[in-house]
């Protein structure tokens, strides 16, 4: 490792895309690097696995449609980097055919240290954050697992109490 590549090491994530978009060469080895662990890939299965319970959902509902509304920055600034998460959403919801969000899901980038995914009840102060539960191989509040069901649920209840 030359002494350029061992200073970019120590820089903060923020430098380091700054060099990505620079597309020099120890920026692009330092991304490289930057590998997922076991955890982590079962938690972004797991993510893309509720992405897609969310597609279910809007698909077999009348008035709801599936919206990605952001993309992973790795994925925007991969270069020349194979993108190897399940999934290129970062954020999606469940919105009214108008196109305004009832439920907002996002999940945590790969460079955060705790993965986790943020329900967001549009409009609403409150939410709910999921974490890889290893135990279960599931998303989870803690110990309580999150289903399929439980999302439709949440959803049922939102578009009511959007539709008044």
């Amino acid at each position: 490792m030359s002494e350029n590549d061992a200073r970019v090491l120590e820089l903060p994530e923020c430098d380091r895309l700054s060099l990505m978009a620079e597309d020099t060469s120890a920026a692009r080895e330092i991304i490289l690097e930057d590998k997922l662990t076991e955890e982590d890939r079962k938690f972004y299965g797991k993510w893309a696995e509720l992405l897609d319970w969310m597609r279910e959902y809007a698909s077999t509902h009348d008035g709801v449609m599936f919206e990605k509304e952001a993309d992973f920055t790795d994925y925007i600034y991969r270069m020349s980097r194979p993108y190897d998460l399940p999934t290129t959403v970062m954020s999606a919801s469940l919105s009214d055919l108008s196109g305004k969000p009832v439920l907002l899901l996002n999940a945590s980038p790969r460079h955060t240290v705790f993965k986790e995914v943020t329900l967001h009840p549009f409009e609403s102060h409150t939410y709910r954050t999921l974490r890889y539960f290893a135990p279960k191989d599931a998303l989870a509040e803690g110990k309580r697992v999150f289903s399929k069901e439980m999302l439709s649920e949440l959803a049922d209840e939102l578009f009511a109490a959007h539709q008044h």
